[in-house]
């Protein structure tokens, strides 16, 4: 997926907690810097040698570890929260695409995968349908 597809998902994802939460200017500016964050942090492992791409860092253990650090240290919940927020999106997005992604490895392998090439008319009407989304939410 391109970068703007996995981008779209955080906002959409994003947009529905943060109007639950709400907050100030600062909130927002925090809230919308960390989502950006946990966007592209999956993809660190195609920079990392010794990582496989799509492998550890492509699974749920990262959100999982971000919900439980914004549980215990209830100050810093305004990070991660939307790093959690910001990492399913991308997760979600790849998730759409014939590579697919392995949630749960190391304890299974099994990947979901999807339809969706990178740059294809469907990432396309995809964009689309997740601008319009976003737009109404």
């Amino acid at each position: 997926m391109l970068g703007v597809t996995h981008l779209l998902f955080s906002f959409l994802f994003g947009s529905f907690v943060f109007n639950f939460i709400g907050g100030s200017l600062l909130t927002k500016i925090i809230w919308a810097s960390a989502l950006l964050a946990g966007t592209f942090m999956p993809d660190i492992d195609a920079k990392v040698v010794f990582l496989r791409h799509r492998g550890l860092l492509h699974t749920i253990w990262p959100v999982l570890i971000f919900l439980i650090l914004g549980g215990l240290l209830s100050k810093l919940q305004i990070l991660f929260l939307p790093l959690a927020i910001g990492y399913l999106g991308h997760l979600t997005a790849d998730s759409l695409t014939p590579s697919g992604i392995a949630f749960f490895y190391p304890i299974s392998s099994r990947k979901v995968s999807g339809p969706i090439r990178t740059s294809s008319v469907l990432e396309l009407v995809l964009v689309i349908c997740l601008l319009i989304l976003i737009f109404f939410s």
